[in-house]
């Protein structure tokens, strides 16, 4: 207004004006404040995140995330972005141990279906950013999702749907979350863990092992792309050639009776013990498996297979930590799991 005319007006309205423009003045310095906060709390955003199904763009930094993949949720608590649900990748109906302890004194995400996600229950969370990485990445799935939330998949160029490497889900999943920094700090860590148990562990280098489970009334040996046989090779040992020749695309090969030489090695791992310890009683009557150089010498780890993966036991909850994997599992998981391997090694199994 000219001074001119705020000069002919009474003093009671020129008190007004100045009461206005100084309420006119702050409303707009709060809107600025506003303004910074939500930049400083977007800032980086949005990102676009190329994956299996194309590429989603995320807007805004998510604050309602809803995980399905395998290891996704336990994944995103180690970045400290905790979804307000997520799915434990073996259907466990309470939140393990060792995802407790990363949570600390926040409260726990809600558990959610996996393999086949409830559709109608996803919209009620209200997400605004899905996580679906390490699942079976199906497109009619991924396009169902997708229309609730942004939802990301496997990183492009993904073979094994089931074996993203866990440091490929942890970056995709901080760059959606706009945690980037934090990404970058997990991976190491949990790279400088393995490495420095591998340095600690000499004796592991160059071994041949040979990794699987007992399920399904089956021996199954797990391939190169398995996260968990990326986590033993990590350490220093060698996968067993001759499962690597029967590598199908997936992450495991069923072995038949005929095939079960093949899964002789320098020490065997092998998931095939019941919720009381004991092994399997097929396992125990198998003369082929029992035969095998390996099983003779002692140079096998007998670990908690399918009846275990989901109790609250410590057995379970090394299991399914080794399974799951990631940087919360693989924390958790190592150092049971050298001990075992160490004593394999020296027969003592």
């Amino acid at each position: 207004m000219a001074l001119s005319r705020i000069r002919s007006v009474a003093a009671v309205a020129v008190a007004v004006l100045t009461l206005g423009a100084g309420l006119t003045a702050c409303s707009q310095n709060d809107d600025t404040q506003n303004s910074a906060a939500d930049t400083g709390a977007n800032a980086g955003f949005p990102v676009t995140i190329d994956h299996l199904f194309g590429s989603t763009t995320i807007k805004a930094k998510p604050e309602r995330v809803v995980t399905l993949g395998g290891g996704d949720m336990e994944a995103s608590i180690a970045l400290g972005v905790v979804p307000v649900a997520g799915a434990d990748w073996f259907g466990n109906p309470q939140v393990r141990g060792w995802v407790k302890s990363a949570l600390g004194d926040r409260p726990a995400p809600k558990l959610i279906q996996a393999s086949e996600p409830k559709y109608e229950e996803i919209p009620a969370l209200k997400p605004d950013l899905i996580v679906y990485i390490n699942t079976v990445n199906d497109k009619k799935q991924f396009d169902t999702l997708n229309a609730i939330a942004p939802t990301i998949a496997a990183p492009a160029g993904t073979k094994n749907v089931y074996g993203v490497p866990w440091q490929d889900q942890v970056r995709e999943i901080a760059k959606a979350t706009g945690t980037a920094t934090a990404g970058e700090q997990v991976v190491k860590e949990t790279e400088t863990l393995v490495s420095d148990t591998a340095k600690a562990n000499p004796d592991f280098a160059g071994k041949v092992i040979t990794a699987g489970v007992y399920s399904a009334d089956s021996l199954n040996a797990w391939l190169p792309s398995d996260p968990r046989m990326r986590l033993l090779t990590s350490l220093g040992f060698k996968s067993n050639p001759q499962i690597d020749t029967m590598d199908n695309g997936d992450f495991y090969v069923k072995i038949s009776p005929e095939l079960t030489p093949k899964l002789d090695a320098d020490v065997i791992f092998m998931a095939a013990l019941d919720g009381s310890g004991k092994l399997d009683p097929a396992v125990v009557n198998d003369k082929v498996w029992n035969a095998l150089p390996a099983v003779k010498a002692g140079h096998v780890a007998y670990w908690g297979g399918a009846p275990v993966i989901n109790t609250a036991t410590p057995s379970g909850e090394f299991s399914s930590a080794m399974s799951i994997g990631g940087p919360l599992g693989i924390k958790y998981a190592l150092p049971k799991l050298v001990p075992m391997l160490k004593d394999a090694l020296a027969g003592k199994g």
